[in-house]
């Protein structure tokens, strides 16, 4: 397996941060941002950010797609398509495997956008022909899908989501945000009208960047829109303007951000798309045998893991001490479960630049520590059970 992951890059403590973002950057991209400042709509600048919107492009796998990346989050990411696409007597169904589907729910009820909520058990996937009975049975302008939810580790078949969605005419909005750079999305071939992602996640950059990804469809209806947009910043009407030409002023961008993430979409591209999803999903193959191997239980359901996330059940209790036993003693942050999991449940991200050694160091510290509390861990556990797959 090729590991990108190249130990004398990068500082000994950010090689194993493994919490479910951000991720750990690799010392190009960290470089770049020490550079001078440039201006905002100098040459140089506009003509990275032309760039970066053509890499956007690549990433998302559209030639028909519009790009959007704006200074913020996923949050902003998220929070603009929903203020942008949707007038306030539209409707909008939240299909619910975690608890960053439900923000988009919260953000409906900011601007008084009525919204319906379908709801999956935490840790199941979203099943399209429930979803598809309600599509027949109510009419929605809008669905908001979740494509990997960090809370629960799910993974939904998006594919067959999206088509639902389409097939009932409604607008398909994705958040790819734990997804886009880490598993398969194709938008072209999705059939979406709306892909979103940040920065600081599979990509592999700092925190600081939504991107979207727009559909010719989803264009349309935000030129169309019978009311104004209610916001200057959240406004992608506005933002559309800069996104087709670059050297127009809407407010002052994160300039090292916007040239690092640029930077670690040259990088992507260098290794190759599939060759890193499929890098993704070796990893998690690995990550998942390893916890299997030690009689530990996941948190999102069989054939729908992420690959990017893993979440699994610890002795209860015992999180927060195994979550600072890693990190203390293995150099490894994890994160917590999530909600009422907090105390019996970890997440470990392994997306990005984490290859073989991370994912080593990590399944050996939780094998360790567990033996303290288990005598039937024996050592080299986990070595066994990942050996051929990391091979």
């Amino acid at each position: 397996m090729n590991n990108v992951s190249k130990e004398d890059n990068r500082d000994p403590y950010d090689s194993f941060l493994m919490v479910p973002g951000p991720t750990v950057v690799d010392s190009r991209v960290r470089n770049v941002m020490s550079n001078n400042q440039m201006g905002h709509l100098s040459e140089e600048f506009t003509d990275d950010f032309n760039k970066l919107l053509v890499l956007s492009k690549k990433l998302f796998g559209t030639d028909t797609g519009s790009p959007f990346v704006i200074t913020g989050s996923g949050t902003i990411a998220m929070e603009a398509t929903v203020l942008s696409l949707l007038e306030q007597n539209n409707t909008g169904l939240i299909v619910d495997t975690g608890y960053f589907a439900q923000r988009f729910g919260q953000m409906l009820d900011c601007y008084s956008i009525d919204s319906n909520t379908l709801s999956f058990n935490f840790g199941s996937h979203a099943d399209p022909d429930i979803l598809q009975t309600e599509l027949k049975k109510n009419k929605y302008d809008a669905v908001f899908i979740t494509h990997v939810d960090t809370s629960s580790t799910v993974m939904n078949n998006i594919y067959e989501l999206v088509k639902v969605v389409k097939d009932n005419n409604s607008l398909a909005i994705v958040d790819s945000v734990c997804g886009v750079g880490g598993c398969e999305l194709n938008f072209d071939r999705l059939g979406a009208d709306v892909v979103l992602t940040t920065s600081q996640k599979a990509i592999g950059s700092v925190p600081g960047a939504g991107l979207m990804m727009l559909s010719q469809n989803a264009i349309e209806l935000l030129e169309n829109r019978k009311s104004t947009i209610p916001s200057y910043y959240l406004n992608l009407k506005k933002w559309k303007v800069h996104m087709d030409n670059p050297k127009t002023y809407i407010a002052t961008p994160a300039i090292q951000v916007m040239v690092a993430l640029k930077t670690a979409l040259e990088m992507i591209m260098e290794e190759g798309l599939e060759n890193r999803w499929n890098r993704h999903k070796n990893v998690a193959n690995a990550i998942h045998a390893g916890v299997e191997s030690l009689g530990l239980d996941f948190v999102a359901e069989e054939n729908y893991r992420a690959y990017t996330v893993t979440g699994f059940h610890v002795p209860s209790g015992k999180s927060i001490h195994i979550q600072s036993e890693l990190k203390s003693r293995f150099n490894v942050e994890v994160a917590s479960g999530f909600g009422e999991m907090k105390n019996n449940a970890l997440r470990v991200g392994h997306m990005a630049n984490i290859g073989p050694n991370e994912v080593g160091r990590f399944l050996t510290g939780l094998e360790t520590i567990l033996s303290e509390y288990d005598d039937r861990i024996k050592k080299g556990t986990v070595t066994d059970a990942i050996s051929q797959i990391l091979k």
